[in-house]
C-alpha cells in the first residue's frame, strides 16, 4: 500500500511540472510573435510609401503658363470693328443726304399731276393759317391745283396699302413706295382706280382729282399730296425733283 501511494505521488508531481513547462513555452512563443509584429509595424511606418500609391498632382493643360513652354502668343492685332460690318454700298434706290429730312432717293419719280401749280406749299413744321378752318396748323404736304377729274398718277412704283374715305381728307390712297417712303394722295374723286395690295408703276393712274377733302374745301380744286420718309413728313416737291 505505501508503494502505490508513493508512485502515484511521483506521477502527480511529474504531470504538474510538465504542465508548467508547456505554459511557459506558449507564453514565450506568444511574446516573441507579438514583439515581431510590433517591430514589423514600426519598420513599415518608417518606410516611405510605395511609388504605385503616390498621387502626383498636375496642373490642368488649359491653365499652364504658355511662356514656360515657349508657346508663341497671339500676335495678330484685333480686327477693327468696321471690318465686321458688311459692305452696304447704296444701290440706285438707297437713301442719301439731301433735303431737310436728310433723305432722297435716286429711284425714278414723277409728280402725281404733271405741270401742276402749287397753291399751298409744304410748311416744314411751321404753323400756317388754314383758309378753311381758320386755325393755325402745319401743312404737311403740298396742294397741286387741277380741275376736278384730272388724272392722278403714282409718283413711284409701289404697293397700295390704303384706300379710305377719311372724314376730313375725303377719298385717300396711300402707297408704300419702298425704302420707308410712303406717298399720300388725298382729296380724290370716288372713282379710285386701285385697290389695297395692288402693285403700281411710276406714273400709273390711281384716281382723279375730286373735291372730297372737307378740311380744304375752301380752296380751288386740287390734290393734296404728301410724302413721308421713315415716318417723317418731307417736302414732296423737293423729294420728287431730287
Amino acid at each position: 500500500m505505501k508503494k502505490i501511494r508513493f508512485t502515484n505521488g511521483i506521477q502527480g508531481k511529474g504531470f504538474a511540472a510538465a504542465l508548467v513547462l508547456s505554459l511557459c513555452a506558449v507564453g514565450i512563443s506568444t511574446y516573441a510573435a507579438y514583439s515581431g509584429a510590433v517591430s514589423t509595424a514600426k519598420k513599415q511606418a518608417e518606410q516611405p510609401p510605395a511609388e504605385d500609391n503616390v498621387f502626383i498632382f498636375t496642373q490642368p493643360a488649359e491653365t499652364v503658363n504658355a511662356e514656360k513652354f515657349d508657346i508663341p502668343k497671339e500676335t495678330a492685332a484685333p480686327k477693327d470693328k468696321t471690318e465686321a460690318v458688311s459692305d452696304t454700298t447704296a444701290g440706285d434706290s438707297a437713301p442719301a443726304l439731301a433735303d431737310e429730312t436728310g433723305l432722297f432717293f435716286k429711284e425714278p419719280k414723277t409728280m402725281p399731276i404733271a405741270g401742276s401749280t402749287v397753291i399751298n406749299p409744304y410748311s416744314n413744321g411751321e404753323l400756317v393759317k388754314s383758309e378753311t378752318l381758320g386755325v393755325w396748323k402745319t401743312h404737311d404736304g403740298v396742294d397741286l391745283a387741277a380741275d376736278t377729274g384730272t388724272a392722278v398718277a403714282s409718283m413711284m412704283k409701289g404697293t397700295v396699302t390704303e384706300v379710305t374715305n377719311d372724314p376730313l381728307w375725303g377719298i385717300c390712297v396711300v402707297i408704300d413706295h419702298g425704302n420707308s417712303v410712303v406717298g399720300h394722295y388725298r382729296g380724290l374723286a370716288e372713282n379710285v382706280s386701285v385697290k389695297v395690295g395692288q402693285e403700281v408703276a411710276m406714273g400709273e393712274l390711281i384716281g382723279q382729282v375730286g373735291n372730297s377733302a372737307d378740311v380744304e374745301c375752301k380752296l380751288e380744286p386740287h390734290l393734296h399730296f404728301g410724302v413721308t420718309v421713315a415716318g417723317a413728313w418731307t417736302d414732296p416737291v423737293k423729294f420728287v425733283e431730287n
